[in-house]
């Protein structure tokens, strides 16, 4: 069976489930074990089926059964489990691949594996409460690793791959997260283990140790398992309401220090990470071609919206408040200094990116390894007494500061190892100055700031797994987590906690200085709610539509922020915008005069009421105001084009003529100038001339089809020139004959 296969299945036996449709997903659950051979399951199923027959046949009679949403919950929460199952020993038997290649072999010696595990985990966290444990799990000697790091790779392997965990592992997890022997740095990686476990299969009990290492508030590694609760939640956000525990646990979050804060900071620096570029793509490559297909070809073959470089009603409204630069307590001054590398695609990403292919991160678990100068693994990178080099210093400081994430560290010191050594000495020193200087930056900055520094190993963090999702070689194994598609703040456990309009805010705010339009569309429609006096949240929820092509909805609240404060341009240019998109050129005709009445000597309002005219065939009129944009702005030769148009159209023939050759003397193979002026020339009875024209036009088309569109379009101007519909259509064999087509 093909992981698609599999994939499709179990999505759609999920889907069902959430949207209650239980027989549905039985009988898609079935065939999943079907394809498993473990045919007994089919009982448990069964089992499930009665249960929910009952369900059905006591609620439609007059006593209610007061636990019957109860019932219904776990019933919906166990048939996820049992899919889960299905699902998962699936893809360990037919999916190749390395991640499930390594859960094989876990799988094969599963009981030896485990007990191996929680004796490592033992030696490293010893104290009486777990020795009491382990000798209830009777578990024995593990063999010896040539280091601790080492053992750490096998715990964390085990943590990662392991589905379900057991009450014996549980209570050493969770005896993990309270010892004091444990340094903070096996803590991290435990976290980060948990975390990616969780993300590769679903177990409640995954959650409430990460809730665990929360409570805790031990420094670094509570914000590593708040990163993680808030990516799990993320990807079973759908799950939440079926598990109370989760929901509970969630509840004592909000007694937790600045919780709604640290949220803000997590979801702001998990949208840096994500792809913004491709959100700007979206409007350039999507949403504009789409619009371009619905307009007549006059707005390709004259250029009309690019006379001006920056056409009026795109841009932001300048009155509208800057909402991070007056905010030290959202975006502070070490966020300032460190902008290009806190971005998903942040400066040492391409830097660092060529350094991951040392044996060091052919571990999975190095990729999430803290950045600590006891780390054994450094010491051979650092010290090398017999040639008088010891780079400590320089790896206390960078242990200490926040402008690296802790995988580009560990790529920094492989890579100065390979460094020649009459070189090492000398970058040395200068890295030290260099890091001093850093450390200075960061002390004036506030990094000293308790809240200031949790932000920086939330940005550390992301950025560890942002290289680890988008640069391990087995990325296409696992599920990028920066490709979620939810919208953040709209999940259950984020609306629980964050309930602060001003956070909410700022968060919407976030998303709209990012162009993530569609999230914060969202955000600001729950705000209207509250206060819908608010001129600014209309004029943004409409700039959100107008952003992700939905142009009715954006006129709409463009009208009614006009409603609130009458007459002001940035408005009217916009709903003028609208209205084009939307192929309503009276309209917009309507928007632009208005605008021009407070903006008289607007060029570019001038050049738009010209476009409307033309596609309102006033041609005369259009040709006035072109001329006015043409007097004083000389130097710009792209509005020759609807001057030639318009006055080839209105027969003067001289005037268009001499625009059209001079714009071909700027761009000599622009196909539309070449077809125009072979029309201009066709109506001069200059046929022969005309013919050359079209012959140079007809190269620079792809096809002789779209050139026959684009002529045809032409036809009923050329027909009212006096031209006759049979020589143009002689004209067009012609030309195909003239080029061989």
């Amino acid at each position: 069976m093909q992981k698609s296969q599999i994939s499709k299945l179990y999505l759609a036996a999920c889907n069902r489930l959430h949207r209650r449709k239980v027989l549905d997903a039985a009988e898609i659950i079935r065939k999943l074990i079907a394809a498993t051979g473990e045919e007994y399951l089919n009982d448990q199923v069964n089992k499930h089926l009665e249960t929910y027959k009952n369900i059905l046949r006591h609620s439609f009679l007059d006593v209610k059964d007061p636990e019957r949403q109860k019932i219904y919950n776990y019933l919906i929460r166990s048939l996820l489990e049992l899919t889960d199952g299905l699902r998962e020993k699936l893809l360990t038997r037919h999916v190749a691949g390395n991640v499930y290649a390594l859960k094989s072999h876990f799988e094969k010696t599963r009981s030896p594996e485990r007990l191996e595990a929680l004796n490592i985990l033992e030696a490293l966290t010893y104290d009486e409460g777990l020795a009491s444990i382990l000798e209830q799990a009777k578990v024995e000697g593990s063999q010896k690793y040539a280091s601790r790091e080492e053992a750490l790779i096998k715990v964390f392997n085990i943590i990662w791959l392991t589905d379900i965990y057991s009450e014996e592992e549980i209570n050493l997890l969770n005896h993990a997260c309270d010892s004091k022997k444990l340094p903070w740095h096996d803590k991290c990686l435990i976290v980060s283990a948990l975390t990616l476990s969780l993300l590769r299969y679903f177990d409640v009990n995954k959650f409430l140790i990460l809730f665990n290492f929360v409570e805790k508030q031990e420094e670094t590694v509570w914000q590593r398992a708040m990163v993680g609760l808030f990516m799990t939640f993320l990807k079973y956000n759908d799950r939440f309401y079926l598990y109370p525990s989760l929901h509970e646990q969630t509840e004592k979050l909000k007694n937790f220090p600045n919780i709604q804060q640290n949220i803000e900071a997590i979801l702001i620096q998990f949208t840096k990470s994500r792809e913004t570029e491709k959100v700007t793509r979206k409007w350039e490559e999507e949403i504009m071609p789409e619009i371009m297909k619905m307009r007549p070809n006059i707005e390709e073959k004259l250029d009309l919206d690019n006379i001006f470089k920056d056409p009026v009603g795109e841009e932001e409204n300048p009155d509208w408040e800057t909402f991070f630069e007056d905010s030290p307590d959202l975006l502070n001054k070490l966020q300032e200094f460190t902008e290009m590398q806190m971005e998903g695609m942040d400066v040492f990403m391409s830097a660092f990116s060529q350094l991951k292919g040392f044996p060091f991160f052919r571990q999975i678990s190095n990729w999430f390894i803290p950045f600590y100068a006891e780390n054994e693994f450094l010491k051979p990178l650092i010290k090398e007494p017999e040639k008088n080099i010891d780079l400590t210093p320089l790896v206390e400081k960078l242990e200490k500061t926040y402008f690296m994430c802790n995988s580009d560290k560990y790529s920094f010191c492989l890579n100065l190892n390979m460094v020649p050594d009459q070189q090492k000495t000398m970058m040395m020193n200068m890295l030290n100055d260099e890091m001093k200087n850093i450390s200075e930056i960061e002390k004036d900055e506030g990094i000293i700031n308790s809240f200031a520094r949790t932000k920086s190993i939330y940005t550390q963090y992301f950025q560890d797994l942002y290289r680890f999702f988008k640069l391990h070689p087995w990325r296409n194994e696992v599920d990028d987590i920066f490709k979620f598609s939810l919208p953040l703040h709209e999940t259950r456990f984020i609306k629980l906690l964050v309930r602060d309009q001003k956070t909410i805010r700022n968060i919407g705010e976030f998303y709209f200085d990012k162009k993530f339009y569609d999230d914060a569309l969202k955000v600001f429609i729950d705000l209207l709610e509250e206060d819908k006096s608010n001129i600014e949240l209309f004029e943004k929820i409409a700039f959100c539509y107008h952003k992700t092509g939905k142009f009715e909805e954006a006129l709409n609240y463009y009208k009614k922020a006009d409603l609130i404060e009458t007459n002001r341009n940035w408005i009217i240019l916009k709903m003028a915008v609208c209205c084009k998109y939307l192929n309503r050129w009276e309209e917009a005709l309507i928007h632009y005069r208005d605008a021009e009445k407070n903006d008289p000597d607007n060029l570019s309002i001038q050049a738009n009421i010209g476009q409307c005219l033309i596609h309102l065939e006033r041609y005369e009129e259009a040709l006035q105001y072109y001329f006015k944009v043409e007097v004083l702005a000389p130097e710009n030769i792209k509005i020759r084009r609807p001057l030639a148009w318009c006055s080839f159209l209105l027969g003067k023939y001289d005037t268009a003529k001499d625009y059209f050759e001079r714009l071909l003397s700027n761009d000599p193979n622009n196909k539309y100038d070449l077809m125009n002026l072979a029309h201009v020339l066709w109506c001069m009875e200059q046929p022969e001339k005309a013919i050359d024209l079209y012959k140079k036009s007809l190269k620079n088309w792809k096809k002789f089809s779209e050139f026959e569109k684009s002529f045809n379009e032409d036809r009923k101007h050329l027909e009212k020139a006096g031209v006759e519909p049979f020589d143009m259509d002689l004209m067009l064999d012609f030309l195909k004959m003239e080029v061989g087509l």
